[in-house]
C-alpha cells in the first residue's frame, strides 16, 4: 500500500511541477459576459416551463426570476460591447492570469463533489459520505490509517444519529 501511495505521490508531484509552469491569460470581461449571456438566455427560455403560474396577476412567481435574468443579460451585453469597443480602439482590456495547477485542483475537487452527489442519488448518505471523505483524505495525501477510520466511523455515527435519534430522513 505504501509503494502505491509513493508512486501516486510522485506522479502528482511531477504533474504539478509541469502544470505550475503553465499560465494562461484570458480577457475576463469578454469570457464572463459571453458565459452569462449564454446562461441567462438558456434560463430565460427555461423559466416559463419550470415555474408554473395559476393566476393572471401582474406580479407572479415568474416576475422576479425573469426580471433578474433580463438584467443579467442586458448588462452582460453592455459589458461585451464595451470590451469589443476597447479592442477595436486598441485600448487595454482587463485580463486575468490563470494558473493551470490551481484550476486542475479545483476540477479534481469538483469531480469529487459530483461523485458524491451521484453516489448519494444511487446509494445512501452513509456510503456516499464515506467515499467522499476517503477521496478527500486521498486528495490531501493523508497516510494515517486513523484518519480513514475516523472518517468511516464519523459517517456511520452521523448517519445513525440523524436516522435513528433525530428521525431525519437522509437521502
Amino acid at each position: 500500500m505504501n509503494r502505491l501511495m509513493e508512486k501516486v505521490d510522485n506522479l502528482i508531484d511531477n504533474s504539478a511541477l509541469k502544470l505550475e509552469k503553465h499560465k494562461m491569460t484570458i480577457p475576463i470581461n469578454i469570457v464572463g459576459s459571453i458565459l452569462f449571456i449564454i446562461v441567462s438566455s438558456i434560463l430565460l427560455y427555461l423559466v416559463p416551463s419550470q415555474i408554473k403560474i395559476n393566476t393572471e396577476a401582474v406580479v407572479n412567481a415568474r416576475t422576479f426570476p425573469l426580471l433578474m435574468l433580463r438584467i443579467v443579460l442586458i448588462f452582460s451585453i453592455i459589458l461585451l460591447i464595451k470590451d469589443i469597443i476597447f479592442i477595436i480602439t486598441k485600448r487595454e482590456i482587463e485580463t486575468k492570469e490563470l494558473n493551470l495547477l490551481v484550476e486542475v485542483k479545483f476540477l479534481i475537487i469538483l469531480s469529487m463533489l459530483i461523485i458524491f452527489l451521484a453516489l448519494l442519488y444511487f446509494t445512501n448518505f452513509i456510503l456516499s459520505s464515506i467515499v467522499f471523505g476517503i477521496l478527500m483524505l486521498f486528495y490531501f495525501r493523508s497516510k494515517k490509517l486513523s484518519n480513514y477510520l475516523i472518517i468511516i466511523l464519523a459517517a456511520i455515527l452521523i448517519g445513525y444519529l440523524f436516522q435513528n435519534v433525530l428521525h431525519v430522513r437522509l437521502p
